[in-house]
């Protein structure tokens, strides 16, 4: 069965490698298989970048520049703006008004955020950021929103907000199931936290051959062997995160092996892990490089016109429902 599949992301930084395995290749395997809806989470973006709009405007061109050179198809997916529709804070203006302060408060970034204070983010829109994410995908009545497990939660509340919506004005928007994203999501060159472009711990899809070498040789390895020679221990390295996201399952298993009975240096699985990323990552590099800007805005502009019909048309489905309009 085909769902609709509405899913986004924030353009607040250089595309990399952690965007690249975690987001886009799913994005390009599931165009093939459903009715895709990927915008630019621009409203999203706020939250953390209201004071650098500069850097939102930037990278809006950049993301689809990225998406377009990882694969994805303007004729089999939507590819449109996210604050090209009023109609979607309109939604999100009902749902703020349906949704007790305990489900927002569930939201993990919310969470996180009061045990690792950031002045920046403490402010209404991130906390509301799971009812946003709500209108995103009620409005165009997705059916399965791709996410990894950190995010389960985000997409628990939004159902339950779209549910309560249904209850309250006889609507039947569906509530969209998680399609779980198959990767994990990869640590950055500090061997430590997740990929960020606020943490400078990335590989940029742009990279050359000699610096991506260069940065592949600075990824953690497991700090408890004793030698080249000794056992090492795959769960302990990074280096093995990239080689399940790049290698075959057959380069996993080898490499796995090879690694527990000593028989593979660091340096050697390095190696071999990077023959496996160039003939991936190097031409991806030469396409983005050959996308314009104009390019990417028609993208954008063609996608907008394209999604409107949907969008307008969901919104004016629940407005002739609510009847606050009429």
């Amino acid at each position: 069965m085909q769902e609709v599949i509405v899913s986004g992301m924030r353009p607040t930084g250089e595309l990399h490698l952690g965007h690249y395995v975690g987001v886009i290749r799913n994005w390009v395997r599931l165009q093939n298989e459903h009715r895709c809806f990927f915008f630019l989470a621009d409203w999203h973006a706020l939250t953390s970048y209201y004071d650098q709009l500069e850097i939102i405007r930037k990278y809006r061109l950049e993301y689809v520049r990225g998406w377009l050179a990882s694969g994805l198809d303007p004729q089999k997916a939507s590819i449109y703006q996210q604050s090209n529709f009023p109609e979607v804070l309109y939604l999100e203006q009902f749902f703020l008004s349906l949704t007790p302060p305990g489900w927002a408060d569930r939201s993990p970034g919310w969470t996180d955020l009061q045990e690792h204070p950031q002045q920046k983010l403490d402010n209404l829109a991130f906390y509301t950021y799971p009812i946003l994410m709500a209108a995103d995908v009620a409005i165009l009545r997705a059916t399965a929103v791709p996410v990894g497990e950190d995010q389960l939660t985000h997409l628990e509340i939004a159902r339950e907000i779209i549910r309560k919506l249904n209850r309250t004005y006889g609507t039947d928007v569906p509530e969209p199931q998680a399609l779980l994203t198959p990767a994990a999501r990869l640590i950055g060159t500090d061997g430590h936290k997740k990929m960020s472009s606020s943490l400078g711990n990335t590989i940029s899809l742009r990279e050359t051959e000699k610096s991506l070498r260069k940065k592949l040789n600075k990824l953690r390895t497991d700090d408890t062997r004793q030698g080249p020679e000794a056992p090492g221990n795959p769960a302990n390295c990074t280096v093995f995160d990239y080689v399940k996201a790049f290698g075959t399952a057959a380069d996993v298993t080898t490499t796995e092996n090879a690694c527990k009975a000593g028989q593979m240096s660091c340096g050697e699985c390095k190696k071999c892990l990077a023959e496996k990323m160039l003939p991936e990552l190097m031409p991806l590099a030469e396409r983005l490089n050959k996308i314009s800007d104009d390019d990417c805005r028609q993208v954008i502009q063609e996608g907008n016109q394209k999604v409107q019909v949907f969008l307008k048309d969901g919104w004016q489905a629940l407005a002739d429902k609510i009847k606050f309009f009429s």
